[in-house]
């Protein structure tokens, strides 16, 4: 048994029916440069060899009884890959929007409990005889980071995959721990719980002194409160998701952060923001004051660098959106970005975060984020409008059962408040965009799509950085 840790449990008592806290990539696969092409039997083959060898894709969930302690990760002696790995086939004629659409239908309803918490869908009937895959898991078992190392042992380097240099034994799990046992292996946490509810007072005294001293002496600017967003998007957060997918230029982005001395983040948000605002405008949502990007930053260090689970603290990022120039917001953007960065840096919200996370027993943690979920919390205090996420990826090719992977779309989970979820994720040359949305906030995803790469265009003619490539939006690559 292991024990969830850190604010991975929040994940799982967030959770509602019409936002299940899970993330997901949708790729698209070449098979031509599969040995003897694709087969949905050689996926499954490759998932069965696998998956045993990766724990989080064999673990599930169990409650510790009358919730003394965060629940425990163990074996699933009941593991079936059928009941994970699913063969779907697109509509006619299968591109963008049908595949879009899918990965909608996916991330519109909960994983099933009681079973390790992932899915993957084999997406067949895609245009130009192109392969998908939907793979979706929960957020308490992995972050953007993690994910990617996850996918790097999942997928292979080459198109002939992993040659085999020891047989390993059988995976074979043991029965599912009874009440007592679970009860007795809490119990050394119990007896440590006031330890860490001293260290969580602490750790949030600390905090807040350095918050009080950041906005005393104003050397990383004025301080980034999550309050008091812009109602857009405001609306409660139904079941139903609209999905869209964008492919950027990953060289004309880097010579934009060259040209200027920003980040790469910078870009993204400063596309993000160009977008929306054109977004807004066209849809009568104008707000005179800047949107607010919860933008997740990770603080994973090398200790913990092989670790799946979440290492993750948050900035709040006014998206200068209300700036009339492509070049002003961007500067705006990554003057704002090293404020919060440096605040970040110093306050330390992502410790305090999962000390506090450690310390609130579950019995009372559940009941009480699923109260302020119900009154609507995140709504009234307007954290933020919309979560922005990026993550590098790999920059080599990367194959499945032989398919050459051409791309891969991250999707994150939408939450009561922030109705709208940006991923974006590196690979090869490209950014690839990943829109997820409550389906009644966000009218025409696929035209913010659209908008994201019309921005990257505006933002390199402005800068003069060379003719913008077109890279097609929202299209199965």
């Amino acid at each position: 048994m292991q024990r969830m840790s850190g604010i991975d449990p929040m994940f799982v008592y967030s959770e509602t029916p019409v936002t299940p806290m899970e993330v997901a990539y949708a790729c698209v696969f070449d098979p031509t440069t599969a040995p003897g092409g694709y087969s949905f039997e050689a996926v499954r083959a490759v998932l069965s060899e696998r998956v045993p060898t990766l724990a989080p894709f064999r673990r599930r969930l169990m409650a510790v009884p009358l919730g003394l302690d965060h629940p425990r990760w163990v074996d699933d002696p009941d593991f079936d890959l059928d009941n994970h790995l699913h063969r779907v086939a697109l509509p006619a004629p299968g591109g963008a929007s049908e595949l879009s659409g899918m990965a909608a239908a996916v991330m519109g309803r909960p994983l099933l409990t009681g079973q390790p918490p992932w899915e993957m869908h084999v997406v067949e009937g895609l245009e130009g005889g192109q392969v998908g895959l939907i793979a979706k898991v929960h957020h308490a078992v992995i972050d953007g980071v993690a994910g990617v190392q996850l996918m790097a042992q999942l997928f292979d380097f080459t198109a002939e995959g992993r040659p085999v240099t020891d047989i390993c034994p059988p995976w074979v799990p043991d029965a599912l721990p009874s009440a007592l046992r679970m009860v007795t292996d809490a119990v050394p946490s119990m007896l440590t719980s006031p330890l860490r509810a001293l260290r969580a007072v602490r750790e949030v005294g600390r905090t807040s002194l350095r918050l009080v001293r950041c906005a005393i002496d104003g050397a990383t600017g004025p301080l980034s409160i999550p309050f008091g967003a812009p109602a857009t998007f405001e609306t409660p957060v139904g079941a139903s998701r609209s999905v869209s997918f964008a492919a950027l230029s990953l060289s004309e982005v880097r010579a934009l952060k060259a040209r200027f001395g920003v980040t790469i983040n910078d870009v993204v948000l400063a596309v993000c923001s160009g977008a929306l605002r054109t977004h807004l405008v066209a849809h009568d949502q104008e707000s005179g004051d800047a949107l607010v990007a919860v933008v997740p930053v990770s603080v994973r260090d090398d200790s913990v660098d092989d670790a799946l689970g979440n290492r993750l603290s948050a900035m709040f990022v006014p998206l200068a959106n209300n700036r009339a120039q492509p070049l002003e917001r961007l500067q705006d953007i990554a003057a704002t970005s090293t404020s919060v960065k440096a605040q970040e840096r110093v306050v330390g919200y992502g410790p305090m975060a999962a000390a506090v996370s450690e310390a609130v027993p579950p019995a009372l943690a559940r009941p009480v984020i699923r109260l302020g979920i119900h009154c609507g919390a995140l709504r009234w205090l307007r954290a933020g409008n919309l979560m922005v996420s990026n993550v590098p990826g790999p920059d080599f090719p990367l194959f499945f059962a032989g398919m050459s992977m051409k791309a891969a779309y991250p999707l994150g989970p939408v939450v009561d408040g922030v109705a709208l979820n940006i991923t974006v994720q590196s690979y090869r040359d490209s950014l690839f965009v990943g829109i997820n949305a409550c389906a009644s906030a966000v009218p025409d995803l696929p035209g913010l799509a659209r908008l994201m790469v019309a921005e990257l265009d505006h933002l390199t003619d402005a800068a003069g950085t060379g003719p913008a490539a077109v890279v097609g939006s929202a299209r199965v690559a």
